[in-house]
This record gives C-alpha cells, structure tokens and sequence, in this order.
C-alpha cells in the first residue's frame, strides 16, 4: 500500500461505513490473489443480499443473442407493458472478470422503474476468457440488435441508451464509439449513463490518493484488471482507441452524457476529465460526484441514501435527454 494515500475511513459518511462492514460480514475484502473461481464466486455470494427487495417489474424475461464468442445472455427489465418502450442497455461492473446478470439485478430494476425503459442487462462474457474487445462487440451486438429487430422485444429500436457501472461504463461508452467508428451508425443511442467509469487516465490526483484493501482498487488491483482484460502489460494497449476514450473523437455523433464518480475513488478524476471534454466539446452532460463513498456504491441502495440519489439524478437526466435529437 502506498503510504501516501490517504486513509478512506474516516472520510466515509456514516451510510459508507455501514455497508462496508456489512459487505465483509457477507464474503469478506475484495480480492484481486485469490483465483478467478474463488473471486467470482465471493463476489457473487456477496451480492446476494444487496439484490433482495426492490421494485417489482411488470415481466422479466431471458434470452440469448450471438456474438464473436457464441452465445451469451441477455435479461429484459419491463417495468410497465407497453407496445413499444425505449431500451436502456446496461452493462454491469467487475473489473472485466467478475459479475453476472444476478449480481446488479436490484439496480437494473431501480433503473427501469425510475426512467421507465425497458433495461436489457448484458451477460457479456468474462476476461480473462474474452479479451478486448470481443465484450465491447457483444455490447454492440446487443444494441445492434434492438436497433433492428427490438419490435419483436416491445422496443423502439430508435430510442436505446447505454448505462453501466466501472467497467460496465468503461463498455458503455466504447460501445457507443464503437458503433460509431466500426459499424458506422450509433444515431440510435440517445444517452450515456456512466457510473464511475475509468476512460483513459493512466496517472491522476484520485490515483494518488485513493484506492486500497477496501475497496479492491489498489494500484496493483487497477493493473491487473487492465491486464486481465487488455491481454497485455504492454503500456501500449492503453492508449487502444475504446481504452484511452478521452483521446477519442468526443465531438462527433455523441449523446447525451450523464456522468457520475464516487469522492474516495482512485477513478474519480477520469469522470471529471470527461465532463469538461464533453462541455468544452458542446456535448450535452451532467456531471455528479458523490461524497463519502467508495467505488461500486451502486450496488447499496438498500442502505446507502447516495445508491439512490445516483440512479435517481441519472433517471432524471435520461427524461430529459433521451428522446431529444442530436446534432
């Protein structure tokens, strides 16, 4: 550990504290030594309980689309029966090699229930089995998919957005540049919803100061789900296109932004960086960082008041964004 960061707990609210305590009552810190079986499956007997409750949806339903890796699972979210609703992609969180479609499944409901879309959460497969950027072609296929034949799901394929939470809004926004840049067409995707997304910055002030045992997002923690994902140590990879974002084009054919960051994250300052691209760029966005929590807090809205705010600031961007044309 970097004796020059700083000490997170004293700096947690009251709500932060809570959860972590809770968390290492359920499967203990988050490790990144441990092995891949055992690192999933930690992760995924913790978030059990962060799951329960919630809003019920009018219909949950599963289905499989195809992608560079075969088959891979995708879980619609409708809150209301309707004809035809817009569609919120998103794509959950892990560090590329952790999470599943029953890990923020409480969040995908809040979501759906709070803007009204349909969300289309996305099994993509995990690293370091799929390497960059088969999960971002997966990600593309899927809103590829409802763009063309989202009819047949009850969707306005004119009418998608992409929403996701650390690696799930690093995804996020390389799917919409992917579409973009590879296939050709992302003038379906009316918003970005980034939730404490990493998109470019290698060295940053919240680098130095922020990110240890307790969160799971310690320096040697950033590396290795970058080497995990990235299939490289090679420095080279990330400055790729759909790693280094913030060097991409954020000018043409964007959608509206909204942009999140938690206060003692070691990410936090990618999402400012962003935000001041985006308005300097004329890119209509939003930018909110939460005090007192760490990184992934998404997942807490059973017990963190900050959970809720940011699905329901983000909510409230999307109303007003998603549906509007773009230059």
């Amino acid at each position: 550990m970097d004796p020059n960061k700083l000490d997170v707990e004293p700096l947690m609210n009251d709500q932060m504290k809570a959860v972590v305590a809770k968390s290492a009552e359920l499967a203990g810190p988050f490790e990144t030594n441990v092995s891949l079986d055992v690192m999933r499956a930690n992760y995924e007997r913790e978030r059990v309980f962060w799951n329960e409750g919630g809003p019920e949806m009018a219909r949950v339903e599963d289905s499989e689309l195809t992608g560079p890796l075969g088959a891979f699972k995708v879980r619609r979210y409708y809150p209301v029966e309707a004809d035809a609703l817009p569609a919120i992609v998103f794509i959950h969180g892990g560090g590329f090699v952790v999470g599943s479609l029953n890990t923020h499944d409480r969040a995908c409901r809040v979501l759906a229930e709070q803007t009204g879309a349909a969300v289309v959460a996305v099994d993509y497969h995990l690293s370091p089995e799929s390497r960059y950027p088969a999960n971002i072609q997966e990600c593309a296929t899927v809103a590829k998919f409802l763009h063309e034949q989202g009819a047949a799901w009850g969707i306005d394929g004119n009418d998608v957005s992409l929403a996701g939470d650390s690696g799930g809004a690093v995804l996020s926004m390389a799917t919409n540049l992917w579409l973009r840049d590879e296939e050709g067409d992302n003038s379906f995707v009316r918003t970005l919803l980034l939730y404490y997304g990493f998109y470019g910055l290698v060295d940053s002030a919240s680098r130095r100061l922020f990110g240890g045992p307790i969160d799971g997002m310690g320096k040697d923690d950033l590396a290795y789900y970058n080497e995990v994902w990235l299939g490289s140590t090679d420095e080279g990879y990330l400055h790729l296109p759909y790693v280094d974002m913030l060097a991409n084009d954020l000018r043409t054919s964007m959608p509206a932004c909204y942009i999140a960051s938690a206060d003692l994250d070691p990410l936090r300052d990618d999402s400012a960086c962003l935000y001041e691209i985006l308005c300097g760029q004329g890119v209509p966005c939003a930018y909110d960082n939460f005090e007192g929590v760490l990184h992934a807090f998404i997942h807490y809205t059973r017990m963190l008041d900050a959970a809720n705010d940011l699905i329901a600031r983000s909510a409230d961007f999307y109303r007003a964004h998603h549906a509007s044309a773009r230059a």
